[in-house]
């Protein structure tokens, strides 16, 4: 009974993660706790401890529902629901892990899945070196990373960054963004990584980031680690920061080192999110097969519903067949200048 009213109050408390850090930590752990609550309350109940069964099942009941559109994938898309003439747009969003001795695996899978734009987290100075080699396929490359030049954050584009639009860069909330040219319209991408919940500084990143968010040009997209499930509090002050919606359906996408990747799919922790404005309209997700990192990688469609613009040759860069090469093409990669930040 004292293991179910232990769970019962973390499901619970999750709820309350605004008012203290710590209950928050504790509700990144509500779906795997209300499954084993659902469990503990029939054992009760088979024990006749009926109050109390009944009390548990309810909190479990609470918990999963709050969690079910996040831990299941989904299974449908809304590509039926556009005209066939909209383009669509795909953004893949990667943990590459900072330690990985194979760093193949990572480069394989963008040049396999070939999306307009990649979000990355984890850089080093290695990894960057590795990127900048598909710079034949994304001549558009910022990196954003602290003074010290431990790497944190980048984004990949074959399309052209705007020029004279604002850039953001802050190394210490672990937080780039770059206005990209989208046929012709401006959408902001963003590629984040929080550090964890308490006793980490989750959320002295979230409201270093919040004014950031709010001055963002719409509309925006934004893939990243948040080291955070997308029902928590910390997420959904990011999300409420900058006027975004959390993209559902994603399912898990990181567990330990020693739990295998295909158990990581269902029994994991659903950390690395995407985030969009109104503007943007989710077609799909989906988890590509595992890298060397210990996060699963993301890919989204989206679209914008604006008028097809014609694009010119110069927008961006082709997609083509993997194993491919081609001469480097559009502007040489560009460094995200980072300004000082008081932390």
């Amino acid at each position: 009974m004292a293991g179910a009213f232990a769970l019962a109050f973390g499901i619970v408390g999750g709820f309350f993660g605004h008012a203290l850090p710590l209950l928050d930590t504790l509700g990144q752990f509500r779906a795997h706790g209300s499954a084993v609550l659902v469990i503990l309350a029939v054992v009760l109940t088979i024990r006749r401890f009926h109050a109390a069964g009944f009390a548990a099942l309810l909190a479990a009941g609470l918990g999963l529902y709050t969690v079910w559109p996040f831990m299941i994938p989904l299974s449908q898309t809304a590509e039926g629901t556009l005209p066939p003439s909209m383009p669509r747009y795909r953004l893949l969003q990667m943990n590459v892990r900072y330690d990985s001795n194979d760093k193949s695996k990572a480069l394989d899978r963008i040049r396999q899945l070939d999306p307009d734009v990649v979000t990355v987290e984890e850089m080093t100075p290695g990894w960057e070196k590795a990127l900048r080699s598909l710079s034949d396929r994304y001549p558009y490359q910022s990196y954003c990373a602290p003074p010290e030049r431990w790497g944190d954050v980048a984004i990949l584009s074959r399309r052209p960054f705007v020029e004279g639009a604002r850039e953001t860069c802050l190394p210490r909330a672990g937080f780039e963004a770059r206005v990209v040219d989208f046929d012709g319209h401006p959408v902001t991408v963003g590629s984040q990584h929080l550090r964890w919940p308490w006793p980490g500084r989750q959320w002295r990143q979230v409201d270093a980031i919040a004014e950031g968010l709010a001055a963002l040009t719409t509309p925006a997209i934004i893939g990243g680690d948040f080291n955070a499930a997308p029902w928590s509090a910390s997420v959904a002050a990011y999300a409420a920061a900058g006027g975004l919606r959390i993209v559902a359906g994603i399912g898990p996408t990181w567990g330990p080192n020693w739990l295998p990747s295909w158990l990581a799919r269902w029994a994991g922790l659903p950390i690395d999110n995407v985030l969009v404005s109104r503007e943007i309209l989710i077609l799909s997700v989906s988890r590509p097969e595992a890298t060397s990192s210990d996060h699963l990688p993301v890919l989204v469609t989206f679209a914008i519903p604006f008028p097809k613009a014609a694009e010119p040759e110069v927008q961006s860069v082709e997609r083509r067949p993997s194993g491919t090469s081609d001469a480097s093409a559009g502007s040489p990669p560009k460094r995200a200048v980072a300004p000082h930040i008081v932390w």
